[in-house]
């Protein structure tokens, strides 16, 4: 009993401004994070320390074009990336491991070699989620005809918007071809699309 209640600090749950932080990095292609607007200084390291703790984010060494987090007495610049643990504490998985590398270095043989897939082959070719993962839900619901509103994949997720639209990101590095259908005085809907939408389109 001591020993769960030593290690319940570590799955603490995340603020909204940490969530915030970690979707808009995990939705960057570079995965580094940016201060949210209206975010202070100090309150921004405060963030940042907290997120590096719980080795969610980690620090790197700013470079030129890089979204800076804190600076320190010398004017030197420190940014922050995102970490796998940190893409799996929004429910994101990390798709830029090995085996995701080596599958994007076989496409792209395959395309210098002039072996050009078909649209019904490139649908197939997704990188798919893990099986029972919040991702997998959000897929199986924008699989359906109708689709499904951000609303209601915040609902099925539990997840705040920021992190729902991160996710939606993730599923498009994937392979995924996400729609966004908007509707007069109703609320726009999100759905996978198939062969049949693109020969339409």
């Amino acid at each position: 009993m001591l020993l769960m209640k030593l290690k319940e600090p570590k799955m603490a749950k995340l603020t909204d401004t940490q969530l915030i932080v970690l979707s808009k990095a995990a939705a960057r292609d570079d995965g580094l994070a940016t201060i949210p607007e209206g975010l202070n200084k100090a309150a921004a390291s405060k963030v940042g320390a907290s997120l590096v703790t719980r080795k969610l984010m980690r620090e790197v060494q700013s470079k030129p074009d890089m979204p800076v987090w804190r600076e320190d007495e010398e004017g030197r610049g420190t940014s922050l990336i995102i970490t796998r643990e940190g893409r799996e504490a929004i429910g994101i998985e990390d798709n830029d491991n090995d085996s995701s590398k080596d599958a994007t270095t076989v496409k792209e043989g395959r395309r210098r070699a002039g072996q050009q897939p078909s649209s019904r082959h490139r649908s197939t070719t997704v990188d798919e989620p893990r099986s029972g993962s919040k991702q997998a839900l959000i897929v199986k619901m924008l699989s359906r005809k109708a689709g499904a509103t951000l609303e209601a994949l915040v609902d099925a997720t539990g997840w705040l918007p920021h992190t729902t639209r991160a996710a939606l990101t993730g599923l498009r590095k994937r392979g995924y071809t996400v729609l966004l259908e908007r509707q007069d005085g109703r609320p726009s809907l999100y759905r996978i699309a198939f062969s049949h939408d693109r020969k339409a389109a």
